[in-house]
């Protein structure tokens, strides 16, 4: 049955997504779509199985959506960063010399 193989993969792809395999969930995610894509009967069990694939979807977008967010924050954050380190100024080569240094 499809939607019981699309529900497999979907599993999976929650699996992907909790250790950040963003590759392999992107994978995943195009080896279920044609299935669930295919018409299905219409019984208690396909009724189960879409509310099953619908509720870990839910769960997925959560998931992806907190890391897309925190890798926007690292990102910021290291923008921030080469920002102040690009406006600092720059080390002079030698130092001042300070009063009573080098008079002699």
């Amino acid at each position: 049955m499809a939607l019981a193989q699309a529900m497999l993969l979907t599993q999976a792809m929650r699996v992907a997504a909790q250790a950040a395999d963003w590759d392999r969930l992107t994978q995943l995610e195009a080896e279920r779509e044609p299935l669930l894509m295919q018409p299905h009967t219409v019984d208690a069990e396909s009724k189960a199985l879409v509310e099953a694939i619908l509720a870990s979807d839910r769960e997925l977008y959560v998931q992806v959506r907190d890391a897309r967010d925190a890798v926007a924050v690292q990102w910021r954050q290291t923008r921030a960063a080469a920002a102040y380190a690009a406006a600092s100024p720059l080390p002079l080569p030698n130092p001042p010399l300070q009063v009573g240094e080098g008079a002699e």
